[in-house]
C-alpha cells in the first residue's frame, strides 16, 4: 500500500519531500495509518491533535495516545484543548460544525508556528461516498456531487484513493494500534446512520460501491468545471464592481434562461442561504417594488430599481477618523495625496484642493442629520439629505455616504459625489493638491 500511496501523492502533485506537513490526527485508524505512511515514505511532518473534551476520559486518552505516537515516530507534536460547549452557546451551531470551525482556525495558526506548507487530513474513499449521500439528502446541485477534493488550498487529503477496509487491513498487517471512537458506532448522527445502515445495503447490490462513486465524482467534477466556466462568462454580462458595491443588472437577469442557477452562482459566495436565494428570485421574477434588502452574516443585498446591490456589512460600520497634517492623509490608508503637475478632470473618487485652505485637523465621518453644504456649481446651501435624494442614490449609497470636513466645520467634499463650491480651485495655482479616496 505504501507504493500506491506514494504514486497517488506524486500523480496528483499533492506535496513533495521538500514540504513541511501538518497532520491532523484524531488517534483513529485513518490518521494513524497516514502517519505511518508519511514516516515510511520519508516525508517531513508534525502531528496536531485537537481535544474537544466531549468524551470525558476517552478524550484525555486520545490526546495521550497521539502524543506518545508522535514521540515514537520522532516528530513534533502539538495539541490544544477546546471548550466546545461554550462555543455552541455563543454561535448556536451543531457540535460537528463547531468542532470543525475550532479545529481549522487552530490549524491555520499552527501552519505559521510550525512553518508547515500543508494541512493533511485522513479522509478516504468511504468519506467521499458518505458526503455525496449527505449532500443529496440536503438537496444539492452539481457542486455537491463533486465529492471531496484531494487538494483545496493548503488542505490536502492523500488517502482519498483508499477504502476504509484497505486502511484497516494495513493497520492489522503491520501491527499498528489506534484508538476507536465509540460514538462512530452510534447512528444518531446523519453520517453514521448512512455508514451503518444505508451503505451496507447498497454494497449488496454493488460490492464496488466506493470506487463507482469515486469515478462518478470525478465525472461530476469535470462537468462542474464546465458549468463554472459558462457561469463565469455569463456573470461578466450582468455584474459591475465599483467602490460602492457589486451591481447585478436586474433587468438583464430576468431574461436569463437559467436564472436560478446563475443567481445562485452570483450570490452564494456572500453567505446568503437557500431560503434567501428563493425569496430574492421570487422578488426579481415578480418585478416587485424596489427597496427590499436581505442580510447574510457578512453582506447586505439590496434590490434597487435596476440592480441587485451587494455590499459587505463591515463597510457600513464606519467609525471615522481625524487627519492632522498633509502627510497624515497617506497614512490613513483610504486617501492618497498627489502633487499636481497638470490639472485633469477628476474622477468620482478624486478631488483637487488648495492646500492653503485646509485647516487641520480635518475629519472624515459619516453624514449626520442637519449636515449642509454648497454643492459645486450652486450659489446657495443645500441639506446633504436633500442633495442625496436628488441624486437618487440607492439604500447602500445613502447609508455609506461620508464627508471630508475642514477644521472649521465646513464640509469640503461629499466623498465620491460632489465637492463644496467654496473649495473650488484655480487650476493654475501653485498650492494645488489632489486627493484620491480608496474604500
Amino acid at each position: 500500500m505504501l507504493k500506491k500511496f506514494e504514486s497517488y501523492v506524486q500523480k496528483n502533485h499533492l506535496f513533495t519531500k521538500n514540504d513541511r506537513l501538518l497532520l491532523a490526527m484524531s488517534g483513529g485508524a485513518d490518521s494513524v495509518v497516514l502517519a505511518y505512511l508519511l514516516k515510511e515514505a520519508g516525508f517531513r511532518f508534525c502531528i496536531a491533535h485537537a481535544n474537544f473534551n466531549l468524551r470525558a476520559k476517552d478524550s484525555e486518552k486520545d490526546e495521550k495516545f497521539c502524543q506518545q505516537l508522535a514521540k515514537k515516530l520522532n516528530v513534533p507534536f502539538y495539541s490544544k484543548s477546546f471548550d466546545v460547549k461554550s462555543y455552541l452557546e455563543e454561535h448556536h451551531s451543531g457540535i460537528q460544525v463547531a468542532a470543525r470551525n475550532l479545529r481549522y482556525e487552530w490549524f491555520n495558526d499552527l501552519l505559521k508556528k510550525s512553518e508547515s506548507n500543508f494541512i493533511l487530513t485522513a479522509h478516504h474513499a468511504n468519506d467521499v461516498l458518505e458526503t455525496l449521500f449527505i449532500n443529496l439528502l440536503r438537496g444539492t446541485g452539481i457542486n455537491g456531487l463533486k465529492g471531496i477534493p484531494e487538494k483545496n488550498g493548503q488542505i490536502v487529503r492523500p488517502l482519498l484513493h483508499l477504502e476504509k477496509e484497505e486502511i484497516l487491513a494495513y493497520a492489522k498487517e503491520n501491527g499498528i494500534k489506534f484508538r476507536t471512537d465509540k460514538s462512530n458506532l452510534e447512528d444518531k448522527y446523519k453520517r453514521n446512520y448512512i455508514r451503518l445502515n444505508i451503505l451496507p445495503k447498497l454494497k449488496e447490490l454493488n460490492p464496488k460501491l466506493e470506487q463507482t462513486f469515486i469515478n462518478n465524482s470525478n465525472h461530476f467534477r469535470e462537468e462542474a468545471s464546465i458549468v463554472k466556466d459558462y457561469l463565469e462568462l455569463k456573470a461578466l454580462e450582468y455584474v459591475t464592481q465599483t467602490h460602492a458595491g457589486l451591481f447585478i443588472n436586474k433587468k438583464k437577469l430576468i431574461k436569463e434562461k437559467y436564472i436560478k442557477s446563475l443567481l445562485h452562482f452570483l450570490i452564494s459566495g456572500y453567505g446568503f442561504n437557500v431560503s434567501q436565494e428563493n425569496s430574492i428570485l421570487k422578488n426579481i421574477l415578480s418585478d416587485s417594488l424596489s427597496g427590499k434588502y436581505f442580510f447574510s452574516p457578512s453582506h447586505q443585498l439590496y434590490i434597487d430599481r435596476n440592480d441587485l446591490i451587494i455590499k459587505a456589512i463591515k463597510t457600513m460600520d464606519f467609525k471615522g477618523f481625524k487627519i492632522h497634517s498633509l502627510n497624515d492623509l497617506n497614512n490613513k490608508g483610504m486617501f492618497h495625496l498627489s502633487e499636481v503637475k497638470q490639472f485633469k478632470l477628476p474622477e468620482k473618487n478624486e478631488i483637487y484642493l488648495h492646500s492653503s485652505k485646509l485647516l487641520f485637523p480635518l475629519s472624515v465621518r459619516k453624514r449626520q442629520i442637519g449636515d449642509k453644504f454648497r454643492p459645486f456649481g450652486m450659489s446657495g446651501f443645500k441639506l446633504l439629505s436633500d442633495f442625496i435624494k436628488s441624486e437618487k442614490l440607492n439604500l447602500f449609497q445613502k447609508e455609506n455616504c461620508k464627508v471630508l470636513v475642514n477644521g472649521n466645520g465646513e464640509i469640503i467634499w461629499l466623498i465620491g459625489y460632489r465637492s463644496d463650491d467654496r473649495y473650488k480651485v484655480n487650476i493654475k495655482a501653485s498650492d494645488l493638491i489632489k486627493l484620491t479616496w480608496y474604500e
